[in-house]
């Protein structure tokens, strides 16, 4: 198991930083790709609690709210282009589920709803993040210079990264506290602890290359170390509702994509803010 979560590791993330690197059309298609296998996953949690979306209308909502945000001028610009499309979504859903009623239920109506909102308008805050614009940042005495956007999202990408090996080294020597049992029996409190710590400093790594303060840098990592951590459990509610281990298998030793990208998932959105915020941008 952990000769493949390694193997998966030094493959994948190679290729993430490529896409963060290269950007545009490239970091849209990887997010795209990532966000529809991840919502067919969703839809087959969901589905157990017979409550299956509808994969046919979901996966359209889904791509345009990924696309959507890199056809803007900014990534501040208001919601005049996104906002419209979801509505129209939206009422294309209500349609469809009045048309139908009873034979199709609402609830299917809801899911599908839902598997837009969690999992592709959140992976939707990666593309933001890589559009962040900001100082250019440089790394140590190098003259190698990076976009705001770019160091960003590459640096919310390590934190989590770092989070989540801390937490599940940490817990495999020294966890003897559960942490959730009824949700994730594998998690302890000393895996949590651990992953919060990485996550903290990792954040003051960070600082000075996103021109953050300590303080800033500090409270970046704790942000992502907490809501990181809620959306792993958050996952495993939603798996163990479903009665599975894992959302998937598609990912050697890490199980679907959604295990892998479940903290991730609210941590972009988080950190988009808490820049923004805290720079001003």
């Amino acid at each position: 198991m952990l000769a493949k979560r390694i193997l998966t590791a030094v493959v994948g993330i190679p290729l993430a930083l490529l896409a963060v690197h290269l950007g545009g059309w490239w970091l849209c298609g990887v997010v795209a790709a990532v966000a529809l296998a991840g919502m067919v996953e969703f839809y087959r949690l969901t589905a157990a609690r017979g409550q299956r979306g509808h994969l046919w209308l979901g996966w359209p909502l889904g791509l345009a709210v990924i696309v959507l945000p890199h056809l803007r001028p900014t990534p501040s610009a208001s919601l005049g282009i996104e906002l419209p499309a979801l509505i129209l979504g939206l009422l294309a859903l209500l349609v469809w589920a009045v048309y139908l009623f009873p034979r199709d239920r609402g609830d299917r109506v809801l899911a599908t709803i839902v598997g837009v909102g969690y999992v592709a308008h959140l992976s939707s805050y990666l593309v933001r993040l890589r559009l962040l614009a900001g100082p250019l940042v440089s790394v140590g005495r190098s003259d190698m210079t990076f976009s705001f956007g770019e160091a960003a999202l590459a640096g919310v990408l390590v934190i989590c990264w770092g989070m989540d090996t801390a937490g599940y080294a940490v817990g495999k020597v020294l966890g003897r506290h559960r942490l959730c049992p009824n949700l994730s029996p594998g998690k302890s409190v000393e895996g949590a602890v651990g992953a919060l710590l990485a996550a903290f400093l990792l954040g003051l790594a960070l600082a000075g290359p996103l021109h953050l303060s300590l303080n800033q840098g500090a409270g970046l990592g704790l942000l992502i170390g907490v809501v990181g951590q809620s959306g792993d459990l958050f996952e495993s509610l939603l798996k163990r509702r479903a009665g599975v281990k894992d959302s998937g298998a598609l990912l050697p030793g890490h199980g679907g994509v959604l295990d892998r990208v479940d903290s991730l998932l609210l941590a972009a959105p988080a950190a988009f803010f808490y820049l923004r915020l805290s720079l001003g941008l």
